[in-house]
């Protein structure tokens, strides 16, 4: 027995499925008795979110389902087609079929397409946004050997919170590593956790931007404890103080996570004008190298070692900012939840 196969396009249908060929059908009898009313909205959604690349093919096949489901399309079983005995006449069948879905998917589109922003999402939206330190590398070269040197920069990280199906999605022009977006997800289950807010039903969209021109990618897990303070205080609706920002990777059991630079990325927290910069335990102090100088006769020997110093005794001195650490994401939130 031949088998179907077939694709949705920019211009067409993609579906992938084993149904015997030509067994699947728009029924035109049932498509002229049912009013495009009868077309329920998250189909409309899923048909918009799918051409737009904000889903994937499960949940626009799963949406094709219903609709077999529903009798708006159909599939015949093959005693109904017993009478076709060549396969030229099997591919012309076929091939009318498709046409007929086509155009019922063209008309489904053009419908969502055409339809108000409010009335795709069905939902409230909720966007909040907070700023989040990282750092990048520069690569500097004498002709011969390169070096390696860090500097810190601030992101800017949005979340749009609507009707969905349990998506967590990274929007960003920015390339964006796996660790990244791993955040992201542990970030919505831990603003679950806090808040008990079920979230499954929801699309969580964490968009990133940045005014660095010289930052060329995104990675590393160190703002997801800014991801989840954005996304639990929207969820609450909770203001974020904007004198606060932090640093730190977000763990499934809500601690804070050791990151690297922070020295760094304390720096540009301070150039950015923050008042306080929260950083994971243990993480407040930076080595800083002590040297001491004697003299014996004519020589002068210099005499240095390694000694650990408190990261806000330096940048509150240089920049009134306070360093402070945070253990777990309760900590963080008292402070960026605080109009202090």
């Amino acid at each position: 027995m031949a088998f179907a196969i077939f694709s949705v396009v920019s211009t067409g249908i993609v579906i992938n499925t084993n149904v015997p060929i030509t067994h699947l059908v728009i029924s035109t009898a049932s498509a002229q008795q049912q009013s495009t009313n009868s077309i329920p909205n998250w189909i409309k959604n899923t048909a918009k979110w799918w051409s737009e690349g904000q889903t994937n093919d499960t949940d626009f096949l799963n949406a094709m389902q219903y609709l077999i489901d529903q009798n708006v399309l159909h599939t015949l079983k093959s005693s109904q087609i017993v009478n076709q005995t060549s396969a030229a006449q099997k591919m012309d069948d076929l091939q009318t079929r498709y046409n007929s879905l086509e155009i019922k998917y063209n008309e489904l589109l053009k419908q969502v397409q055409n339809m108000p922003e409010t009335q795709v999402t069905n939902s409230k939206k909720h966007t909040e946004s907070i700023s989040a330190v990282v750092v990048y590398s520069i690569i500097q070269s004498d002709g011969f050997f390169q070096t390696a040197s860090y500097n810190g920069t601030i992101l800017k990280i949005t979340v749009d919170i609507r009707d969905g199906t349990g998506l967590v999605l990274a929007n960003t022009a920015i390339p964006e590593g796996v660790d990244f977006q791993d955040s992201a997800r542990i970030a919505v289950q831990v603003a679950h956790n806090i808040t008990g807010v079920d979230l499954s039903n929801k699309d969580i969209i964490f968009s990133i931007t940045t005014d660095n021109q010289n930052l060329r990618a995104v990675d590393g897990g160190s703002a997801g404890g800014a991801m989840t303070v954005l996304l639990t205080s929207a969820i609450l609706g909770k203001s974020i103080n904007g004198h606060v920002l932090m640093t730190g990777t977000i763990q499934p059991d809500g601690t804070i996570g050791p990151i690297g630079g922070v020295l760094e990325k304390a720096q540009a927290a301070a150039g950015y004008g923050a008042k306080i910069f929260l950083v994971p335990s243990g993480q407040g102090v930076v080595e800083q190298q002590h040297c001491t100088q004697s003299t014996q006769g004519p020589f002068v020997y210099q005499s240095c070692s390694p000694q650990e110093v408190s990261l806000s005794s330096i940048m509150e001195s240089k920049y009134g900012m306070k360093v402070i650490e945070v253990g777990t994401i309760d900590d963080v939130l008292k402070y960026f939840n605080s109009s202090a």
